[in-house]
């Protein structure tokens, strides 16, 4: 039988290309949990401050020791709570965050068919969005809403909501 060097061949053939593409699965693999962690780690580049939320509806107020919470959604959102289905995309839910009674910071959670695939299951939040807003209402980049998403994920049976109950609850104009 002749060798691989008398048909011209410097080596044997090579078994790479399963390695190659399990290389290429794993680098994609880390590509995505890089992209999902970044997104984590400084928010996200979807949502951006509803300049128009206070013309929604101010639904609860919540209060933890030096902790007020003010809470607005838009009337799609409540309109739904109300009826016992789950928001819709394009829900908005803005909370003003005060400290000792100065406003410390905005959390806006945004609801958009097709958000939540950036995510793993383990932390997904449905389609749901957040983000950390400063006062002057700038994208806080130091805060990972991460926490944001791995407190709301134990809601999942409400939507991912700790205030759906209170949304349920408002009285409208």
């Amino acid at each position: 039988m002749a060798s691989y060097y008398d048909q011209g061949l410097s080596r044997r053939p090579s078994r790479m290309p399963h390695r190659r593409a399990g290389t290429l699965v794993v680098l994609g693999g880390i590509f995505l949990l890089f992209h999902a962690s970044a997104a984590l780690t400084q928010g996200n580049d979807r949502v951006e401050f509803p300049q128009d939320y206070q013309r929604g509806i101010h639904y609860t107020t919540v209060e933890r020791g030096g902790i007020r919470e003010e809470l607005f959604a838009n009337r799609e959102a409540i309109m739904a709570a109300k009826q016992g289905i789950p928001l819709p995309s394009g829900s908005v839910i803005t909370m003003e965050d005060y400290r000792d009674g100065r406003l410390f910071r905005y959390i806006v959670m945004e609801k958009r068919s097709g958000w939540g695939e950036r995510y793993p299951e383990t932390l997904r939040n449905g389609d749901w969005e957040f983000q950390s807003f400063q006062p002057d209402r700038t994208v806080n980049r130091h805060e990972s809403v991460s926490r944001c998403m791995s407190c709301h994920k134990a809601q999942s049976t409400h939507d991912f909501l700790f205030t759906l109950d209170q949304m349920k609850s408002v009285k409208l104009d």
